[in-house]
């Protein structure tokens, strides 16, 4: 997949210089917190793969709409994606900024390459107006084959505040498209079904926002569904939900799910 030629959106305005300096002070925070907790997690991370967080793929300061996921894959910095050491604050955020733009180092496209199918069906694309998040900035070893899974839920449930704190430096997107499920440990520490739609519900209540499911679209094969978050400013955003995403066996089914629901999604505000 090529990306358009729209070539990269400079920082010119001061309202966009403004919130990059606040993604500045954002992305400081979130590499000084999980640099000192990283021992905690050790187990899980993939061996010889750089460590570098990254809570977000894209222009966050300008894209309005973005896709969510569990974590970033250990391959996005392994075979020289990435240095080994750690990169100046500022070079840090541009390679996260200019992620889909990058000339020198292609964007991971059999996981992006997926979503961004997706994305098309609403005329929507990483290279335009939509980024990537996670609920952990860490990338470990993918979740069905981590060594220790309890240790990995704790994780996500230590790192998900980062993900709330990037929703409130972003006031201008407008929805989100959620992908994952899985089987595991869940927050509640039993083993059962894990839906990212419930974790950010259940983990964003305490922080003032609230998720709220207005129509389950289809309930198996996989879950879909349509939510509100509601932000602590007291604004609110539309969530899609898939059960499938682009690390599920059955990768394409995220790309059909919106396909089919397209003309919904587009009333709905995507």
């Amino acid at each position: 997949m090529t990306a358009p030629s729209s070539g990269k959106t400079s920082l010119t305005t001061p309202s966009t210089r403004a919130q990059a300096v606040d993604l500045l002070k954002y992305l400081a925070t979130v590499i000084k917190d999980t640099g000192a907790s990283a021992d905690v997690y050790t187990r899980n991370f993939a061996a010889g793969t750089p460590m570098h967080a990254a809570p977000f793929f894209g222009r966050a300061d300008s894209a309005l709409y973005a896709t969510v996921g569990l974590n970033p894959s250990p391959a996005e910095f392994q075979d020289g994606r990435w240095p080994a050491s750690a990169l100046p604050l500022s070079e840090h955020l541009g390679r996260l900024l200019n992620y889909f733009e990058n000339p020198k180092v292609p964007y991971y496209d059999s996981w992006f390459g997926c979503w961004e199918r997706a994305l098309g069906h609403l005329g929507r694309s990483y290279f335009r107006d939509t980024i990537h998040l996670d609920l952990s900035p860490r990338a470990t070893i993918p979740l069905r084959s981590c060594p220790d899974k309890r240790l990995f839920v704790k994780m996500v449930a230590a790192d998900i505040n980062s993900f709330f704190a990037f929703l409130e430096h972003v006031p201008q997107i407008r929805g989100l498209l959620v992908a994952w499920s899985g089987c595991g440990i869940t927050l509640n520490d039993k083993v059962g079904a894990m839906y990212l739609d419930r974790i950010i519900r259940e983990s964003g209540e305490k922080l003032g926002f609230k998720l709220v499911a207005l129509d389950v679209l289809q309930r198996s094969g996989p879950k879909i569904a349509l939510c509100r978050l509601s932000r602590p400013k007291g604004d609110t955003l539309p969530v899609f939900f898939c059960g499938a995403s682009p690390s599920s066996n059955s990768r394409e089914d995220l790309g059909k799910a919106v396909q089919q629901r397209a003309a919904l999604l587009k009333r709905t505000g995507f």
